[in-house]
């Protein structure tokens, strides 16, 4: 069931108000700066639990499909007892919307860790960028109600964030299932945002993106409710990666000097890949320089869960609390990712 309607308004920004409409050649276009699209999703509520997609004509090695179906798919506003009690969610508002933008790179902001916005994209090119409500340096809102350290940096509030659900059944093998089942509750993305623009140098797409995901709790599990060996709450539990206080702000891509790459091979496989920052570089004061600005102002990654659980907790029962875990500060300074037949 999908219930949504979407609120859309129009920024445009022009330096001199006119009372008649004026044709513009092409280099009075070419001044012209549209600050985007902006929307919000107005009452959103999604319940596809008694409902099944299978996804097909992925094959193994041998040419057999392996079928994945995807089930007890919601999402709504929070306080939803894992899809239980679903009720509709309003995601954004006028003053912080979802945006779909085309603006200049020099325009172009990021938030680093330091809490200063800093330019991330270089000079002189158009980049398509679509982004989630904005982080905020000042007056936002707990990005984790109850976990300051989470960040009071999000300018959603607590009705605007989402209790996110979905099931995930792998049929590897013949006659056997294997099951990913993850729980979201209130689940924030502020600060996430995705940018394309292309590189004549390089004859190619490419762009950065960052993934904020900031969660009161996270739930994965291994067995599907109801099925052999997770029928009582106890074998559920058991099965059961539990965090809670999680969150992740994950930087792919610093497009001055180590663009996201994205291409493909002549056998249809993908390839993402992130070159060293100093590349571009053809001489040791260059390299030099392109590296002193990377590690300033290129965005870092952190995940960190506040408290991780595997299993009931019990050590005599298999389980066991990790407690607190943190990856900070994180640069890449090199990456390749290449998918593969299974």
């Amino acid at each position: 069931m999908l219930k949504s309607s979407i609120a859309a308004f129009f920024l445009v920004v022009a330096s001199v108000a006119q009372a008649e409409l004026k044709a513009l050649d092409d280099a009075e276009l070419s001044r012209v700066d549209g600050a985007g699209i902006g929307f919000v999703l107005d009452k959103v509520l999604l319940d596809a639990n008694n409902a099944t997609i299978t996804i097909n004509d992925i094959n193994n090695g041998s040419g057999q499909n392996v079928p994945i179906a995807v089930k007890e798919f919601y999402l709504g506003a929070i306080g939803s007892n894992k899809g239980a009690n679903l009720n509709p969610v309003t995601i954004g508002r006028l003053d912080h919307p979802f945006a779909l933008n085309l603006s200049r790179g020099e325009t172009l902001r990021t938030l680093n860790d330091a809490g200063q916005w800093v330019q991330t994209t270089p000079n002189g090119v158009s980049v398509l960028e679509f982004m989630f409500p904005e982080r905020l340096t000042t007056g936002g809102s707990a990005c984790i109600s109850g976990y300051s350290t989470g960040g009071n940096t999000c300018s959603s509030r607590a009705t605007e964030k989402v209790d996110l659900g979905i099931r995930f059944d792998f049929q590897v093998a013949a006659g056997r299932t294997d099951v990913l089942n993850l729980d979201i509750s209130e689940l924030a993305m502020d600060g996430s945002y995705l940018r394309l623009w292309g590189d004549k140098a390089k004859s190619q797409m490419v762009g950065e993106m960052r993934i904020n995901l900031f969660a009161k709790g996270i739930q994965l599990m291994s067995c599907a409710a109801g099925s052999a060996n997770c029928t009582t709450a106890e074998q559920q539990r058991d099965r059961t990666i539990f965090m809670s206080g999680a969150y992740a702000t994950v930087a792919l891509g610093y497009g001055k000097s180590q663009p996201l790459l994205f291409d493909a091979t002549s056998n249809g496989q993908f390839v993402l890949e992130l070159q060293s920052p100093t590349a571009s570089g053809t001489t040791a004061a260059q390299r030099q320089a392109l590296a002193d600005d990377f590690y300033a102002n290129a965005p870092r990654t952190n995940i960190v869960i506040n408290n991780l659980t595997v299993g009931s907790g019990n050590a005599s029962t298999g389980g066991y609390n990790f407690g607190y875990n943190e990856v900070g500060g994180l640069s890449i300074n090199y990456l390749k990712v290449t998918s593969h037949d299974l």
